[in-house]
């Protein structure tokens, strides 16, 4: 399983419109085409910095061309974009787009830590 995460900015102000369109969109269509799969999304806020964590499974371009596709992700990024800081819009309508938005946005993994299985605590 893969951990990503992305980064944006909104506008001072915006925050209390972002985070109601952020908690309330209707999730994407389940990516699981026997190789890839969305695992699940978290969002992040502060001080209009927006951190969006994402897990999956298989291979990031997949998961790029997908959400390009999906109708509730195209509805959600295009009403996001209204609240952007100027230099972090992007174009989530293409896969192309979303591959230049992911390169830009894309938060380093610096570690990650995992509990062993609670039988291997003992």
């Amino acid at each position: 399983m893969q951990r990503l995460a992305v980064m944006f900015r909104v506008r001072p102000g915006t925050e209390d419109k972002v985070r109601e369109l952020l908690s309330g969109y209707e999730p994407p269509r389940q990516l699981d085409d026997g190789e890839n799969r969305l695992v699940s999304t978290s969002v992040f806020m502060k001080d209009g910095l927006v951190v969006r964590m994402i897990e999956i499974e298989g291979e990031l371009p997949a998961l790029m061309r997908h959400l390009s596709r999906d109708p509730s992700i195209q509805r959600v990024e295009r009403e996001l974009d209204r609240y952007l800081v100027e230099e972090d819009r992007r174009d989530m309508s293409s896969p192309e787009g979303a591959r230049d938005f992911f390169l830009r946005a894309m938060m380093e993994t610096v570690t990650t830590r995992i509990a062993p299985p609670r039988e291997a605590r003992a």
